[in-house]
């Protein structure tokens, strides 16, 4: 069964390009229900329970307040995502926990963000997807932590402790690592709270509580399998250099005096990992010399790390110093007398040395032109081979190959060395094929090669039909595909779609192909799809979605509710029914009934898949078109003016119709996530406004 749900939708591109001429563009217009981003009116006599939510004319409000309120649903939406992922990781249902960041909260993400950049607030598009990194890799963090927790208890029953000490530093680790990711996201929900007035406080407190009951099983462990550690260091010369190293003298020791009891110990100093013999009073010397740490720092940090296995736990001290910068000499070398086109492979080995002795594990990068190529480090003999690819941006002719240090402000330095390649052209081959959609969309898809078969990607493309162009872009592996509106002028018959592609600037020579525009013949209805697991089942926020600039543009009508035999849920967009298609026997239209049950058995399911705001918001619905069937109502009201002329008409039962419409603007408007109990008192109250009605 069918029904059909009248919706706000607002622009954004898309993904193929702009067209250059809209003139013959849809414009969307259809009666129907309200939804979420309908402006909203409160009647003098009607009460409101949300002290959020703003009431205006929908005929004066203008554009950025229209934006406003949609930033304010997607806001609401992703925090939502952010509870329910919360909550399920304090459950220990991790993979629900990244679900609820998934898919769903990316689409609301990505619409956020676009929505920002047509508005004059900062928003606080950053900060979600920083939230959605952080929390995903925070969730496999704790999971990490409780199964690496049951190894080690694991071990100890078993009697391996030196196993068991390999899990605890693993432990440890985590736990040091979880500690971080809650903070990032502690700043994180405080920094969204201030730009969108949103409550993460009850997020906030469930992630401190999980990160808390870690860190204490964390020091339990720690203080029962090691033995704290110290380094003492004997005086020395501060003024380093590379070629002037750091002698470094001292006695690695327990907390109490002892002498660790190891033949040799790993200590990292600077940027250096180094292994020193330790005799058997504790006492040890090595010698480091500065080649990454910047040339200005005053205090190395000197930490004894030990093996997994140890009873001993890490420790550390600060050595002040004053670092002189060493210069360099770099070589380079690359094939002689040969020439490279696009995509061929391109190497060149660099040797460095200061005074005839090899930099070992110093960063260096090689540039083609203004293209970086590629980046390394030196080995043991100061060499390092630089390779890369010849990308489509260097010039035809000699170019001029860079190889320098990453940086210039580390304690080893050189000055840039250069050599000359030989770029010749590629020619290119595109193929494109072009087939009406529907109506007058044409799909045209194809890729752009060399003449040797190797892929361009990241190429810009000009598709043209009659005086109408769109541009899109080559994907990694040279294929691109765009759709485009055939413009009145042009007959079907006779229509073609030249693509064009302009190697001005690169390396690759220009091309084109023009085809015949192919018409198709499958059936079937356009946009067809199947609701993710507790998403919304109209797909609510790509019905949003039409090009027009910045403003909340017209009404797109969805389909609310499409029940299969699998009992999947399929989201149909229509169409009024075109001229052509009168006289002809169509599908019987659904009944009132069968909607209004569709959408409250879709609100339960939302309910049990954690969205209790699209739950109410899908209630609400279908309570709607339920009453709307028997009274006279106007289609366009807001949801407050549907509200007072059921009351005027006698629809319904007041009071629950006041509560509902009150539940649903919060759902919808406030941006806060509605609590599931409320929300399954609000769904019964839709249910039972529809049973009044459908009651003989």
């Amino acid at each position: 069964m069918l029904s059909a749900v009248s919706a706000p939708v607002v622009a954004a591109p898309t993904d193929s390009g702009v067209e250059t001429d809209d003139s013959d563009a849809p414009k969307l217009t259809a009666p129907g229900a309200p939804y979420p981003l309908q402006q909203q009116t409160t009647p003098e006599n009607s009460t409101n329970n949300s002290s959020d939510v703003l009431h205006e004319n929908p005929d004066e409000v203008d554009d950025e307040n229209e934006l406003d309120r949609l930033l304010s649903y997607l806001s609401g939406r992703m925090n939502s995502n952010i509870g329910t992922s919360t909550l399920q990781l304090s459950q220990g249902q991790y993979d629900a926990a990244k679900a609820a960041l998934g898919d769903d909260y990316s689409t609301s993400l990505g619409k956020y963000v676009d929505v920002q950049g047509e508005t004059d607030e900062e928003g606080a598009g950053d900060q979600y997807e920083t939230v959605q990194e952080t929390q995903r890799e925070y969730v496999d963090t704790v999971q990490e932590f409780r199964e690496t927790q049951r190894a080690y208890r694991a071990a100890k029953q078993a009697g391996n402790d030196a196993r068991a000490r390999e899990l605890a530093r693993k432990l440890t680790q985590l736990a040091d690592e979880g500690e971080t990711q809650t903070a990032t996201l502690v700043t994180t929900f405080a920094t969204i709270s201030n730009e969108t007035g949103s409550d993460l406080s009850e997020s906030q407190a469930q992630l401190e509580s999980i990160q808390a009951n870690i860190s204490d099983q964390r020091d339990e462990i720690v203080a029962l399998e090691f033995t704290d550690t110290r380094i003492t260091v004997e005086p020395y010369d501060r003024n380093i250099s590379f070629t002037d190293p750091l002698f470094v003298s001292g006695t690695l020791e327990t907390a109490n005096g002892t002498p660790v009891e190891t033949t040799d110990a790993r200590f990292t100093i600077g940027e250096q990992t180094i292994r020193a013999p330790i005799d058997s009073d504790g006492s040890f010397t090595f010698t480091y010399r500065p080649t990454r740490v910047p040339a200005n720092a005053s205090n190395l940090t000197l930490r004894y790390q030990p093996v997994n296995s140890s009873v001993y736990r890490p420790t550390q001290r600060g050595l002040p110093v004053s670092i002189t910068q060493v210069d360099a000499t770099a070589e380079i070398a690359v094939p002689t007398n040969s020439t490279y086109g696009y995509a061929d492979s391109l190497a060149v080995d660099v040797l460095l040395l200061v005074d005839g002795s090899p930099v070992e594990q110093f960063p260096v990068t090689a540039s083609l032109g203004r293209t970086r190529l590629s980046s390394s480090a030196t080995a043991e003999t100061g060499r390092a081979t630089l390779d890369g690819t010849v990308p489509a941006s260097a010039s035809v002719g000699d170019v001029t190959i860079r190889v320098a240090p990453d940086s210039t402000t580390r304690a080893v330095s050189f000055t840039p060395v250069t050599e000359q390649v030989r770029i010749t052209s590629e020619q290119t081959s595109l193929d494109a094929t072009a087939q009406t959609s529907e109506g007058q969309t044409v799909v045209v898809e194809g890729a752009l090669t060399t003449e040797d078969g190797d892929a361009v990607s990241d190429q810009p493309l000009t598709v043209r039909v009659g005086t109408r162009t769109v541009e899109t872009t080559t994907g990694a592996s040279g294929a691109y595909r765009t759709t485009i509106e055939r413009p009145a002028d042009v007959s079907t018959e006779n229509a073609t779609v030249t693509v064009v592609f302009d190697g001005d600037d690169t390396n690759l020579e220009s091309t084109s192909t023009t085809v015949a525009v192919q018409h198709s013949t499958a059936g079937g209805a356009s946009g067809n799809g199947t609701a993710e697991e507790g998403s919304l089942p109209f797909a609510l926020l790509d019905a949003l979605w039409v090009v027009a600039g910045a403003g909340l543009v017209g009404l797109a009508t969805v389909v609310l509710l499409r029940r299969r035999t699998d009992d999947t849920t399929e989201v149909v967009e229509t169409d009024s029914p075109s001229p052509s298609d009168e006289g002809v026997d169509t599908e019987t239209p659904p009944s009132t009934e069968s909607i209004a049950t569709n959408a409250l058995t879709s609100a339960r399911e939302l309910l049990s898949a954690g969205n209790p705001n699209d739950a109410v918001v899908v209630a609400y619905t279908g309570m709607r078109h339920s009453l709307a069937s028997v009274a006279d109502i106007d289609d366009s009201a807001t949801h407050w003016e549907f509200s007072e002329q059921c009351a005027e008409a006698g629809v319904g039962d007041a009071d629950a119709l006041t509560t509902l419409t009150a539940g649903y603007e919060t759902a919808a408007y406030s941006g806060r996530t509605v609590d599931t109990d409320e929300a399954e008192a609000l769904v019964d109250t839709a249910e039972a406004l529809v049973d009044a009605t459908e009651a003989p």
